[in-house]
């Protein structure tokens, strides 16, 4: 299965859930919002919610600045 984060090409050869995609990626750290095909995913969703062939999930990272 073929998918996208953040227009970079990833695949996997089993279905992955949200979370298990961050894992995956190391990108566990509080701050980071996703969406799949520009829709907003909830946190609450994430364990759950299944990447599906040709997805385009756009992870955000928040910083701290000044």
């Amino acid at each position: 299965m073929q998918f996208f984060v953040n227009d970079q090409p990833l695949s996997s050869e089993a279905s992955l859930t949200l979370e298990q995609l961050l894992e995956q990626i190391n990108q566990t750290d509080k701050g980071v919002a996703l969406a799949i095909n520009r829709q907003i995913v909830s946190r609450s969703r994430w364990p759950c919610k299944r990447i599906e062939e040709g997805d385009r999930i756009t992870l955000i990272k928040a910083t701290a600045g000044g």
